[in-house]
């Protein structure tokens, strides 16, 4: 029986996710959460075998916990969903090494396949990741390259792709709008 952690903020498919994974003889589902942070910690105070975790989250985003992860629990295997999955996110997700991603238009199905794919150690990627195969290898090296960005540039992007507002922003940071960086970065 391997343990799962599921870290997904939309709830429905939370909820879809446990149910699925509940139905399957080998995989055991040990927690959820919607928050990226909560997830983190949670993973690693209990070190499931497997991680199912979307890539945008509130709070911590996915990548980063996948990172986090495969450094510090290199044993847990990581499948990563995501809804949106242009070819930039799909550089970093891989580069981030998971051992499955799925796209959450994929369907049960495939989820279903890929989680057995994950438990049983093989890499897993939906169908339509590998019919974005082609697009990625021609894709210029610096095509929505952001590993140039700053960790505190990131963590400014990562609060506008949540949809906060400038003052938001500026005081969760503790930071004047007036930053030059946080200038470039909320134009």
């Amino acid at each position: 029986m391997q343990n799962v952690l599921i870290v997904e903020d939309e709830v429905l498919l939370r909820d879809l996710l446990c149910d699925l994974i509940s139905n399957q003889p080998d995989l055991n589902v040990i927690a959820t959460t919607g928050d990226g942070s909560e997830g983190c910690r949670m993973c690693l105070q209990l070190k499931p075998d497997i991680l199912v975790c979307d890539i945008q989250l509130p709070g911590l985003n996915g990548i980063e916990i996948l990172q986090r992860v495969k450094s510090e629990l290199p044993d847990t295997k990581v499948l990563a969903l995501s809804g949106v999955f242009n070819i930039a996110r799909i550089k970093r997700v891989l580069m981030a090494k998971p051992d499955g991603i799925v796209e959450k238009a994929s369907g049960l199905a495939v989820m279903e396949k890929a989680l057995h794919a994950v438990a049983s150690g093989h890499v897993f990627y939906s169908p339509e990741i590998i019919r974005k195969m082609p697009e990625l290898l021609s894709a210029s090296e610096h095509d929505g390259d952001l590993e140039s960005l700053t960790p505190r540039e990131r963590e400014v992007l990562q609060l506008i792709a949540e949809g906060n507002t400038t003052k938001e922003i500026a005081d969760k940071l503790g930071i004047s709008v007036r930053t030059p960086m946080f200038i470039v970065l909320t134009l």
